[in-house]
C-alpha cells in the first residue's frame, strides 16, 4: 500500500508541468515496514514519469527495466517507431500502448500464486514548449477484473488530479484544507498537502519521506530531491550533505521551495512559500 498522487501545473499560458509524488513506504502487514523503497521512476531520455501502488514487487521490478530500456533504445540508431525513444517520433500514445504490451507480456510469465493488484501512472508529453499537451494514464491489474487502462482528462487549473491506494482519503483531506487557502490551486499546496498527510500519519500503510518527479515543457523527466525533516532524500534514499551536492538534481522542501542541497536552506532569489496560518502543521 502506499499513497501516491499525480498533479498537473498551470501558469498563465497554460499548462506548464506535470509532477508525480509517493511516499515511501513497503507494508508486509501492521506494524511491519521500510521506509526507503523507491516508487517513482523517470527517463533520461524521453518526455515520461511512471509511479505505481499496491503490489510492490512486479511493478518495482518492471519500471526498474522499463526506464532503462526507453534510455537504451532512444539512440539516434534505432528506427521502430512503436518504441519509447523520442528520436523516433513515436507520440505518447504510441509510448503507453508500448508500456502496457510489455506490462501484460512480463506479468504473464508471473507466478500466479503471487499476483497481487496494482496500479501504474503513466505521465508523458507531446512535443514541447509552448505546444506541450500533458497526458495521464493509469494502469490497474487485479485479480477480479484483470487489465484495465484508461487515459485520465487532466484539469486546466493547477490542482490534484489523481490520488490512489490507501491513503488517498487522507491525503484528499489535507488537499482539500489546503485548496482553501490563498495558496490553493498551485503546485505548491498540492505538494505541501502531500507533505503534510505524510507527516500527520492517517494512513498506517503510508510513511518515509516523500518521493517527487517532474515533466516540464521542455526536457525529458527529472527526478527532484526532497528535504523532508531536516534531511535529504533522492527516492526515499536518506544521504548525506556531500552525496547531496554530486547530483544534478533540483531540491525542493516541504513547502516546495527550490533548495540549496548543500545548506538545505532556500536558494536566495527563488521565491519564498508560507504556510497559511490557519493550516495545520
Amino acid at each position: 500500500m502506499t499513497s501516491l498522487i499525480a498533479w498537473i501545473g498551470v501558469d498563465s499560458r497554460g499548462p506548464a508541468s506535470f509532477y508525480l509524488a509517493s511516499d515511501s513506504r513497503i507494508s508486509w502487514g501492521p506494524g511491519t515496514h521500510w521506509d526507503v523503497g523507491r516508487k517513482l521512476f523517470t527517463s533520461d531520455k524521453s518526455p515520461d514519469l511512471f509511479g505505481y501502488c499496491g503490489d510492490v514487487l512486479f511493478p518495482s521490478l518492471f519500471l526498474s527495466q522499463v526506464s532503462h530500456l526507453i534510455d537504451l533504445r532512444a539512440g539516434p540508431n534505432q528506427v521502430d517507431k512503436a518504441t519509447f525513444g523520442p528520436n523516433q517520433g513515436a507520440t505518447p500514445e504510441m509510448r503507453h500502448e508500448s508500456l502496457v504490451s510489455l506490462a501484460q507480456t512480463s506479468f504473464g510469465r508471473y507466478p500466479a500464486l503471487q499476483q497481487r493488484a496494482f496500479s501504474i501512472l503513466h505521465c508523458s508529453r507531446q512535443s514541447s514548449g509552448m505546444s506541450s499537451v500533458f497526458h495521464l494514464w493509469r494502469t490497474d491489474w487485479s485479480p477480479g477484473t484483470a487489465w484495465h487502462d484508461e487515459e485520465i482528462v487532466l484539469p486546466t487549473e493547477s490542482v490534484l488530479v489523481l490520488s490512489v491506494e490507501s491513503g488517498a482519503s487522507t491525503v484528499s483531506l489535507y488537499d482539500a484544507e489546503w485548496r482553501q487557502t490563498g495558496a490553493g490551486r498551485t503546485s505548491r499546496a498540492v505538494f505541501s498537502a502531500f507533505c503534510d498527510a505524510l507527516r500527520g500519519g492517517g494512513d498506517q500503510f503510508s510513511g518515509g519521506a516523500p518521493q517527487l518527479v517532474g515533466l516540464y515543457r521542455k526536457g525529458f523527466g527529472e527526478a527532484c530531491g526532497v528535504i523532508y525533516r531536516g534531511v535529504r532524500y533522492p527516492f526515499g534514499l536518506p544521504i548525506d550533505r556531500d552525496k547531496a551536492v554530486a547530483l544534478p538534481v533540483e531540491w525542493r522542501n516541504e513547502l516546495f521551495e527550490r533548495c540549496d542541497g548543500r545548506s538545505m536552506d532556500r536558494l536566495q532569489g527563488t521565491q519564498r512559500h508560507c504556510r497559511p496560518c490557519h493550516v495545520s502543521s
